[in-house]
């Protein structure tokens, strides 16, 4: 009897998240990632690349994560290709609203290029995604001159 008390307890607490932790506290939940070159209203990635030109609008970093009982704080860091940074941006994502709210939460940063000094420096650029203060991931990019081959 004891024994059974004891599984259904561990059951529980498996199922329940540990009282609203994560199973592994190294763990982000992450589920996916790209560059493109805008972002529909809905917040979904349009024209998905890691080629741009002088001439785009912009690249865009998007993740889509999946929430959970606590924020958690994202941070774009933008990197010339020599690998100085060049900006730095930051959103917020917010805690799961119990079992009706939306599971996956859709974020993204913009690195503006056409007419910045982004447009007057083409190269290999990469920008890194940190969240929670531990880096999940980096992505590469480039940025070309209309002409190149």
């Amino acid at each position: 009897m004891r024994t059974r008390v004891f599984a259904l307890v561990a059951l529980a607490l498996l199922l329940m998240g540990g009282g609203a932790l994560a199973s592994h506290p190294m763990f982000f939940p992450l589920s996916e990632h790209t560059i493109a070159k805008d972002i529909t209203d809905s917040g979904m990635p349009l024209y998905r690349t890691t080629t741009f030109t002088t001439d785009d609008e912009q690249a865009v970093s998007w993740l889509l994560i999946w929430r959970d009982s606590k924020s958690h704080t994202v941070e774009w860091r933008w990197y010339w290709p020599e690998g100085r940074t060049y900006a730095r941006s930051f959103s917020t994502i917010p805690p799961i609203d119990g079992f009706t709210g939306m599971w996956a939460a859709p974020v993204w940063s913009c690195l503006k290029i056409k007419g910045t000094d982004v447009a007057r420096l083409p190269g290999n650029w990469r920008v890194d995604v940190i969240v929670d203060f531990k880096k999940e991931l980096t992505e590469y990019f480039t940025i070309n001159t209309p002409y190149a081959c």
